[in-house]
């Protein structure tokens, strides 16, 4: 993970997400850069 993405999830955090959404929400992405990609 690079700097970017701990300063986002760290923002996501502050703005009272918890853990689980933040994960959730990087693996819809994921997926969605593995179905663009595939």
């Amino acid at each position: 993970m690079d700097k970017e993405w701990l300063t986002l999830i760290l923002e996501a955090k502050n703005l009272g997400f918890k853990k689980e959404e933040i994960r959730d929400f990087f693996r819809k992405k994921e997926i969605k850069e593995l179905i663009s990609e595939g």
